[in-house]
């Protein structure tokens, strides 16, 4: 397949395109995939993949894993639907606690050098949530590549009991064997992407906490790590506007791509279909940040609030297991480093990837003033 011209989105997998990890489950979604380009010019997708048992009048079927990293289990859990509620996300008991109807892995998608075609696609899980970390899934893969480490950096969501929703990390020389090195930001935090290189000595990361006490929206803030395992220096960086497509929530997408002009960030924003109505459809769509080379504590330049980057188009954005989603995930520069390719999640259950422009993205910003 091909990517559609002028920025506009292209189905690159669709549920049906991927096996169930066994015969009691079935694929529900393939988005918010990982993305790295190899060696060999090809581009590694670690694609989130989720899949739900098949749930009956009497339970509600917790799928759960269990056993080591090295030889991860699925336990399905019968939950009399008696003893609580189910929504639209998941099973809540009389106590308040969730169990979702869903379990997501990773697996490996292997594409051309043009980031658009498909050449192969792992048919059996490649990551997965094991007893000591993620029993109830792992979600959002972000890869870099720390080049003069030697070393790949892996972030993504751990949904577990007793850490609840948090991030972990996971390091590897080859993209093959991973070590995990466990949560480095707690509940609830998320949408955590780790810039391509150290700067003035640190490793720097963007994510978006969350409590329950609610003071303000969720929003963008930045961390430093010496060793990518303890953080510090915390800081919240950018929150959503008063008005505009990202004035409800927002969270970093993709990992910074460096340019010339400062290290280039795709984000995600939320607004309400209807801005006078909390309980109104929410729209998920993407815009751009552009942050000093020196400084990522200072950003130059964004998306204007009125004319998002990009947002949901097409059914398969538009139409899914949640509706009106494009949640971009990760984005490689193409060959010639004129464009970027970005892959995103289309409805939370589709996975679709847009060229755009590099110069376009920069010219279409916003200049900040300092």
């Amino acid at each position: 397949m091909r990517t559609a011209k002028n920025g506009k989105p292209s189905l690159l997998l669709a549920p049906k395109d991927i096996k169930p990890s066994n015969e009691n489950m079935r694929v529900r979604g393939v988005f918010n995939p990982g993305a790295i380009r190899l060696e060999n010019g090809k581009i590694m997708l670690m694609a989130r993949v989720a899949e739900t048992p098949i749930h009956g009048k009497r339970y509600f079927l917790a799928p759960k894993m269990t056993g080591l990293a090295s030889e991860p289990k699925m336990k399905i859990e019968e939950i009399p639907r008696s003893q609580g509620e189910i929504g639209a996300e998941g099973f809540v008991n009389r106590f308040g606690m969730w169990r979702l109807p869903t379990i997501s892995h990773f697996r490996k998608v292997l594409l051309d050098e043009s980031g658009t075609r498909i050449e192969s696609i792992s048919q059996q899980p490649d990551f997965s949530g094991c007893g000591d970390e993620g029993q109830y899934g792992i979600e959002d893969p972000r890869i870099v590549h720390f080049k003069k480490d030697k070393k790949y950096a892996m972030t993504y969501v751990t949904v577990s009991h007793g850490s609840g929703v948090s991030t972990s990390l996971a390091v590897s020389k080859n993209l093959s064997n991973w070590q995990r090195k466990g949560i480095i930001f707690r509940q609830q935090n998320k949408d955590v992407v780790l810039f391509p290189e150290k700067i003035n000595g640190y490793y720097v990361a963007l994510h978006r906490p969350e409590g329950v006490m609610i003071f303000d929206k969720p929003s963008i803030w930045i961390s430093y790590s010496k060793d990518l395992i303890f953080w510090g220096k915390d800081k919240p960086l950018l929150a959503p506007r008063r008005t505009g497509w990202d004035s409800l929530r927002i969270g970093a997408g993709t990992s910074p791509i460096k340019t010339k002009e400062g290290y280039l960030e795709i984000y995600h924003g939320v607004a309400l279909r209807n801005k006078n109505d909390p309980d109104s459809q929410k729209i998920y769509r993407a815009g751009a940040l552009l942050f000093d080379l020196k400084n990522p504590e200072k950003i130059l330049a964004q998306t204007p609030r009125h004319k998002p980057l990009f947002k949901p188009e097409g059914r398969y954005e538009k139409k899914g297991f949640l509706n009106d989603i494009v949640f971009p995930n990760s984005n490689v520069l193409s060959e010639n480093g004129k464009k970027l390719i970005v892959y995103s999640g289309g409805a939370d259950s589709h996975l679709t990837v847009r060229e755009l422009s590099l110069k376009k993205i920069l010219n279409s910003m916003q200049r900040l003033k300092a």
